[in-house]
């Protein structure tokens, strides 16, 4: 079988639409403190709904008609507008508006080489699933056999799935498509597939008991607009549109970015994407991002960003991928300049084998490989213990790595069994 050299999920920006725009309202800070994920997913919904009121007067009373129905981006504080670039400039000066930016194009980077999968996990090979036993998992299964991912959701921005491979059959939970708004579960490149195996296979994931969730943002070429990926972000944070009931993940997994150059970077720059992602703490959600494929500085977006958790590559000699983003990454937040160590962890990420549409399975290589064998050993970790918040996670993953504490590994390499161990520990 020839194995797949496949990068990781990557962005590359191109060119925005003239009349597209993200739309952000200045808002007072929201007091998380003791909410719980519903009183503030109601906050953020009803915060939004005055100013977005407010935008609606004043399109009125500047006789301005958007060219399409804006979408509320509760989740962000904010909303898309298609309007002509001078109403938008106007729009910016107003002293409500926190800022406008372009609703950019993104376009995923396709697989560097095509592959013959096998139609059976034994044509893959048990050296390909060596991730799984390098970070533990054996260990897990003798030592924790109620482990496997009972009881916990996970998110994941990617592709698509197939939800009949024998690997993943009944465990997806919901299943939205943001590219072709088709109904049900598809996967026509093959990358979201091959991620939830890692998460969720039966013999090829760390939590075979878990459930998915799968929100469709790329298609088999690629191509979606910075809202749709927010859109989804914001479904994943409440899928039914019911903020009452509980049917949102704990973890969400990102095998997606956009490369950066190597310089300080404003935060304010791709501030939509982080206050989606500080909702999602605040509401109770762990995110996990692939580093990305440079091969250089720095991690790419949303994965370089202070908040997350970014995860670096490395192969079966331990040694960091050819292909893995390096840290820092470099931050101007207001007035100050934050230096924040990137990758935060790594995981094996070269000659992965997962599932594949079609019943199938692949080898590849990327840090879109090694995200999901972190979001997989979190789901573990909460059905552990479930009071674990997102702090307490991304300090026990710091302190349970092979240390390293550099640009290429980030605080090191994750040990999924003694993560466990120390989950359970904090239970007494």
């Amino acid at each position: 079988m020839i194995k797949i050299s496949a990068a990781a999920l990557l962005l590359i920006g191109f060119s925005a639409y003239s009349d597209d725009y993200l739309v952000l309202f200045k808002q007072a800070e929201i007091s998380v403190g003791s909410m719980d994920h519903e009183a503030y997913t109601e906050s953020l919904q009803n915060a939004n709904e005055k100013s977005i009121t407010q935008l609606k007067d004043w399109l009125a009373t500047q006789r301005i008609t958007p060219h399409k129905e804006s979408k509320n981006l509760w989740l962000v504080r904010g909303a898309t507008l298609a309007v002509e670039t001078e109403a938008a400039k106007k729009l910016k000066k107003e002293p409500w508006i926190h800022g406008v930016y372009r609703d950019q194009m993104r376009q995923m980077v396709p697989p560097q080489s095509t592959t013959v999968v096998g139609d059976t996990l034994n044509e893959v090979g048990a050296e390909d699933l060596w991730g799984l036993e390098r970070m533990g998992l054996n260990q897990i299964r003798s030592e924790f056999p109620h482990l496997d991912g009972r009881g916990i959701s996970i998110g994941i921005l990617d592709t698509g799935i197939q939800g009949k491979h024998p690997e993943l059959s009944g465990r997806v939970k919901k299943f939205r498509d943001f590219v072709s708004h088709i109904q049900y579960e598809y996967d026509d490149h093959g990358h979201g597939t091959h991620v939830a195996g890692t998460i969720a296979g039966k013999k090829t994931g760390f939590a075979p008991r878990s459930e998915l969730l799968m929100a469709k943002i790329f298609g088999a070429v690629g191509g979606g607009q910075d809202s749709a990926i927010i859109e989804a972000m914001q479904w994943q944070f409440d899928p039914d549109g019911d903020p009452a009931t509980s049917d949102f993940p704990r973890i969400i997994s990102n095998s997606w970015g956009a490369e950066i150059e190597d310089r300080v970077h404003d935060i304010e720059e791709y501030l939509p994407f982080h206050l989606a992602i500080q909702a999602w703490i605040n509401g109770g959600i762990i995110p996990i991002f692939s580093a990305g494929n440079s091969g250089k500085s720095p991690n790419g977006i949303p994965g370089g960003l202070p908040d997350v958790i970014a995860v670096g590559a490395f192969d079966k000699t331990d040694t960091i991928a050819e292909f893995s983003s390096r840290g820092p990454n470099l931050w101007k937040i207001g007035p100050s300049v934050l230096t924040v160590l990137k990758p935060d962890i790594s995981a094996p990420g070269v000659a992965i084998g997962s599932s594949f549409p079609g019943n199938k399975y692949a080898v590849w290589d990327g840090t879109s490989m090694a995200a999901p064998h972190v979001s997989g050993a979190i789901a573990l970790l909460l059905q552990a213990n479930p009071k674990l918040n997102f702090s307490d996670v991304k300090m026990l993953l710091m302190n349970t790595s092979e240390k390293k504490g550099d640009g290429l590994f980030g605080y090191g390499i994750m040990n999924a069994y003694e993560l466990i161990k120390a989950g359970l520990q904090l239970r007494k």
